[in-house]
C-alpha cells in the first residue's frame, strides 16, 4: 500500500500520531497497535519488531485454519471514519471502533466524518449555552448571597427597631408623666404665690409709700411725716408713725430719690392719710403736693402718697395702666392692695387680679 509520505493506520485510517506503530516486514504498510489487538505492554516486550507481518500477509499463508486472525476480511467496509476508496489489499481489514469525542472538543479538518452547518450551529448552541448556564449560575449565587447578607441586615435592623421602639414608648410615657407634674408644679406655684401676695399684702396693709421726696445725708423722714400730715390736715402724732425708712431701688439706673415706706398704727390711719392727699390735691390744682410743702429747699418735686404695694401688684398695676390708657381707660386706682379700672363714670369698676384679667381691658 502506498502511504504517499503519510503514515496512516492501514485499519482505521487516521493519522498516527502517537508513534506506538508497527510496520509489516513483506508489505511495509503501517498499523496502530490498538488495530492488531497488541497492548502497549506486549508492543514494548516484542523483540522482532522488523520481523512482524501484518494479519493480510498472514492471512495470505496456508494454514490449517484462520478463524483467530484479529483482522478478518469483509465485504465491505461500513466504519463511521470509511474514506470514499480503499486499496484492493486492505478492503478485507476490521477496524475499531473509536470513541466519541467528548463536546467542546475543537473539530480539526482530520477529524471524524465532514463538518456540516447544521452540526457546527448545534456545537455553537452548546458552548453558548454551557456559557450562559455557567454565567447566569455564578450571578444568582453572588444574589443569593447579597440576598442573604440583606436578610441578615434586615432582621438585625428590625431587632433594633424593636427595642428603639419600646425604649419610644417608655420615654414617651416619662414625658407624659413628667409633663403632668410639670402642670402640677406649676398650679401649686400659682397658688403659693397668691398665698404669699396674700400675706405680704396683709403685712403692708398699714404702709404707705411716698415718691419723690429728695434725699439729704441730715434727713429726719419723721418729721417729713409729720410735716406731710399738717399740710394735708390729717394730724399725725410721733407714736402713730411706727417706722419710716428708704428702700432700695427696682432699677438702680434710675436717678429718681428713692421711695420712703411709713408705717403707721392701723390701717384706717393710712386709708385717712390717702384720703386727705387726695382732698388737697383736688383743691389744689395748680399747686400739688410738692417737696416745697414739706419745707424741703431747692427744686420744687412733686410728692406722690400711695398704698404700699407687693411686687407683683406693684407690676400688675404697671402693666393695668398701660394696658388702659391704650384701651381709653379713664380711671386706674388701688385700694386695699388691690388694683382697678373703669371705662369711664357710668362703668362698673373691673378687678384686675393677674396678669390674664388683662385681657379683658378691650
Amino acid at each position: 500500500m502506498a502511504t504517499d509520505g503519510v503514515k496512516r493506520c492501514a485499519g482505521c485510517k487516521n493519522l498516527i500520531n502517537n508513534g506506538k506503530v508497527l510496520i509489516c516486514s513483506k508489505c511495509k504498510v503501517n498499523y496502530e497497535i490498538e488495530c492488531v489487538n497488541i497492548g502497549l505492554e506486549q508492543f514494548n516486550e516484542m523483540n522482532n519488531k522488523n520481523s512482524w507481518k501484518c494479519p493480510d500477509c498472514c492471512s495470505k499463508q496456508p494454514k490449517v485454519g484462520n478463524t483467530n486472525t484479529p483482522v478478518r476480511q469483509t465485504s465491505s467496509y461500513t466504519s463511521s471514519c470509511q474514506i470514499s476508496e480503499l486499496s484492493p489489499e486492505l478492503s478485507g481489514v476490521t477496524t475499531r471502533k473509536k470513541l466519541n469525542k467528548p463536546q467542546g472538543t475543537k473539530i480539526s479538518g482530520d477529524s471524524c466524518g465532514p463538518v456540516t452547518e447544521s452540526r457546527l450551529r448545534e456545537i455553537i448552541k452548546e458552548e453558548i449555552s454551557v456559557s450562559i448556564n455557567a454565567l447566569v449560575t455564578s450571578k444568582l449565587n453572588a444574589i443569593n448571597e447579597q440576598m442573604t447578607s440583606f436578610v441578615d441586615s434586615l432582621s438585625f435592623i428590625n431587632v433594633q427597631y424593636e427595642e428603639i421602639k419600646t425604649m419610644m414608648e417608655e420615654k414617651t410615657a416619662t414625658i407624659d408623666q413628667l409633663r403632668k407634674d410639670n402642670e402640677h408644679l406649676k398650679s401649686s406655684m400659682r397658688e403659693l404665690n397668691n398665698k404669699l401676695n396674700i400675706v405680704e399684702m396683709h403685712m403692708r396693709e398699714s404702709n404707705v409709700e411716698i415718691n419723690g421726696i429728695p434725699e439729704h445725708k441730715s434727713e429726719n423722714l419723721v418729721n417729713t411725716v409729720l410735716q406731710l400730715g399738717k399740710v394735708v390736715s390729717h394730724q399725725l402724732s410721733t407714736e402713730d408713725v411706727q417706722c419710716v425708712t428708704r428702700v432700695a431701688k427696682l432699677n438702680k439706673n434710675n436717678d429718681r430719690p428713692r421711695s420712703v415706706v411709713v408705717k403707721l398704727r392701723s390701717a384706717r390711719q393710712r386709708d385717712e392719710l390717702l384720703a386727705a392727699v387726695v382732698n388737697f390735691n383736688k383743691a389744689n390744682v395748680g399747686d400739688k403736693l410738692s417737696s416745697h410743702h414739706l419745707g424741703i429747699g431747692g427744686a420744687k418735686k412733686p410728692v406722690f402718697v400711695s398704698e404700699h404695694l407687693t411686687p407683683t401688684n406693684k407690676s400688675l398695676h404697671a402693666a393695668a395702666r398701660i394696658k388702659a390708657k391704650q384701651m381709653n381707660y379713664r380711671f386706674t386706682w388701688v385700694r386695699n392692695g388691690r388694683v382697678y379700672v373703669r371705662r369711664d363714670e357710668f362703668s362698673q369698676a373691673m378687678l384686675i387680679k393677674n396678669e390674664e384679667c388683662l385681657k379683658l381691658i378691650n
